[in-house]
This record gives C-alpha cells, structure tokens and sequence, in this order.
C-alpha cells in the first residue's frame, strides 16, 4: 500500500508530460492544467512539471529525477500503440516490473477495433499492464490508465489525448481520495472582467494582491483581466472565505465583473438575451463577423438572434444598410455617423430590439494621424436610445478585431442589464 494515505499535507507532486511534439512546439500541453486543477482540490501541491520527448532512457531519467523529489508523479502521454509510444516500457523498466497483456483490456480493444484495420501488435501493445499495477479505465479511446504502487511512492500514467485524459481524471480523483485523508482542501474561484484594464484592476484591489491566504492574482487576457481567488482551509472553511474576499473585490470593480470561471462573455450575452426575449441583429465591418461567430456558439440563441451582416465595403453599407453614399464621403466609413446607421439599418431591416453596427481600422495599412489604426466605433441602436462609442485598440489585425468584438458584447452587456454604457 502507498504511503500516500493519512499525508495529503506533505505530498510533493510532480507532472511529466510525454511527447516529442511538446518539444517541437506543435501542439500545446493542455493535460499539466487539467491535472494540477483536479489534485489541488485534495490539497495536493504540485510542485514541478518536466516536458520530456519520446526517448525511453530520458523518460526513466525524467521519473527518477522527479521521485526523488516527490511522492506522487502523474505522466501524461506515450500509451498509445505506435513505436514511439513508450512511456508503460520505460516506467516498467526503472521499477524492474515485466510488461504482460491483461485479458480484459485486450478483449476490449479488440471489441473496438473488430471493423478496423489494426495490426495485432497494436492491440497487443495497448493492453500491455506492469506487473502488479492497477489500471484505469478509458471510456473514450482504448489505451488504459495505469497506477503504480511502489518503494512508498505513487506513479499514475494517463493517455496524452486531452479527451481521454479528461475523462480519466474522476477516477484518478476517486483513487486518491480514497488514499488521502486530508484536514485542508485548496479551492479557486475566477472572476471575470471586461472594460478597464489589468493596470487600473490592480490599482483598484492592490490591497488584496499581498494577502496570503486566500491568494489574489492578475492574468491579463485579450480585452479581459481574470482574478484568481485561491484558499487553501478546511472543507468547512474553504468557500466562505472565497466567498468573503470575493465580495471585497466585487464592491471595488463592480458590473466590471461580467462573470465567473467557466462564463464567457458571449454566453453572458446570449443567456441574457434568451431569458429577457430581446432580439438582436447585427451589422460589422472591420471586426468581419466575430461577434456573431461567438454569439452563434451559444446553445438557444437562435429564439433571439435574428441576422448578422459584414458590410465590409463603402458599397455594401450603403446598398444593404441603406447609409447615404454622401455621408460616407463627408464623415468617412470610420465614423459615429456610419456606425450608428450601420446600427439603425441593420434594426430596420430585421426589426430587431436591438442591434450593433461596428467599423473600425483592424490595420495594419488604412490608418492616418486624424484616423489610426485600432480607431473603432461601436453603436447600439433600439427603439428607446442610440449609443455610439470610440475606442483605440493596440496591436496586431487579429487581436485588434477580438478586441472589438469583446467591447461590442460588454456594450450589449450593459445595455441589457440596464447600466451604464
């Protein structure tokens, strides 16, 4: 039995994340995340992560290097069936233990694979389990899980896939749960904000920022700044003291906060527009229909969300949006003036409750000193007020069109929940 259980307050943990295509830069490591996220609620520290590529004689170096530091070790990636796959190989050789097929895996596979072309070695591979070790299953592909228990340390190895990994991670939880009895629990909570900057947010809660427990920080995010809250108390303890420091933080930044965790703005937005019934269209130019590409993402949105339209070109906007060719001329496509009517045509042409007319300058050319690039209007038309505001984004095309589109839904935001725009 592991020495994990009744010590949950002094564990080490470390993550060792498996594949050569980490190194490269070719895909990004998602899985280090997911696992520190789901062990921290146990109240377990993970104190190193360690990026090794497919090399078996690194990897059992990676894992001895990690197990003299810590007393749980969880690798992600290298189950798979390929040649290159050889992280249960590795495991299985530092702590001198013979790779055999378990008979329930590999029916299984071969149950899977019955109306596929996979050679048998494959399949032979996959099902291949340490001596004495205990396997996790995998509802989503085939290759298992496998647990490890030995010399008073843990070792857990989980598929590199994100979504079988995933999917994996209850049953991890449920193990250590069962092996962990511990007094205290780490818990987060994010919160969300939109319309002021990572700057002006530290300047608001500084005082907060030094606190030890529960800790305050700052993640700068395009056209947001997420606050992580994170304490670590008694299961009793824990969500009423994130609850209070939460609460301090919300009267300082008030409807800047537009959500929690898991939101994102579009979701806000589309959720409040469903549950008020206010229907929406919506005209863009330099943004090229990001705001309706996000709020189309929402389930149900279909009951409110009427027409998106990217009148991108001067005669675009004035034979579908209706806007005089003169005014274009006199104020210029960037402008208040064309913006509002982008708004107001787009409303009168779907007879919206409400609509949004955006143009700007995404750059990186079409920029003057009177008009530079990240110049952006934003106007909101409907049957009680027409808003028109100016912003100036920085950097590059793309950043600056998602800079846009997250001001045009806070715009949207505001107006649904009545404050102010």
């Amino acid at each position: 039995m592991s020495d994990l259980a009744k010590r949950s307050l002094k564990i080490k943990a470390e993550i060792i994340c498996v594949g050569t295509e980490l190194l490269l830069g070719q895909i990004v490591d998602t899985n280090s995340a997911t696992i520190a996220k789901a062990v921290s609620t146990l109240g377990i520290n993970i104190f190193r992560k360690t990026t090794v590529g497919d090399n078996l004689p690194r990897i059992k170096k990676a894992l001895g290097e990690a197990l003299s530091r810590a007393e749980l070790v969880i690798i992600s990636g290298g189950l798979g069936p390929t040649e290159d796959d050889v992280t249960k190989q590795a495991v299985s050789e530092f702590f001198g233990k013979k790779l055999s097929p378990e008979k329930s895996i590999l029916e299984k596979i071969q149950e899977k694979f019955a109306h596929r072309q996979v050679s048998w070695n494959a399949i032979l591979k996959q099902s291949m389990v340490p001596a004495s070790a205990k396997t996790i299953s995998n509802p989503v592909g085939t290759a298992p899980g496998i647990i490890i228990e030995e010399r008073g340390k843990t070792v857990i190895l989980l598929p590199g896939v994100p979504e079988e990994l995933k999917a994996m991670i209850p049953q991890v939880m449920e193990y250590l749960s069962g092996k962990i009895e511990s007094n205290l629990v780490i818990k987060s909570r994010t919160l969300k904000v939109c319309g002021i900057g990572e700057s002006r947010v530290n300047e608001k809660i500084a005082p907060l920022m030094s606190q030890t427990n529960p800790t305050v920080a700052l993640l700068a995010k395009k056209g947001e700044v997420h606050i992580r809250i994170t304490a670590r108390f008694s299961p009793g303890e824990v969500d009423r003291k994130i609850e209070n420091t939460e609460k301090i933080i919300r009267e300082k930044l008030g409807d800047y906060i537009f959500g929690t965790d898991e939101d994102t703005l579009e979701k806000v937005v589309g959720e409040l527009l469903i549950k008020k019934k206010i229907t929406l269209s919506v005209a863009e130019s330099c943004s090229g229909g990001l705001v309706c590409e996000r709020l189309t993402n929402i389930p149900g949105i279909s009951a409110v969300f009427l027409c998106g339209l990217v009148a991108y070109s001067n005669r675009a906007k004035t034979e579908l949006l209706n806007i005089s060719p003169q005014l274009i001329k006199e104020k210029g496509a960037v402008s208040s003036e064309v913006a509002k009517k982008m708004a107001k045509g787009i409303r009168d042409i779907t007879g919206s409750d409400v609509s949004i007319g955006i143009t700007g300058i995404a750059g990186p050319g079409g920029g003057t000193p009177e008009k530079p690039v990240g110049l952006v209007y934003i106007a909101l038309d409907a049957k009680e007020r027409s808003i028109c505001n100016r912003y100036f984004f920085s950097g590059k095309r793309e950043v600056i069109k998602w800079k846009t589109s997250q001001e045009a839904l806070d715009l949207l935001r505001r107006y649904l929940l009545g404050i102010s725009c």
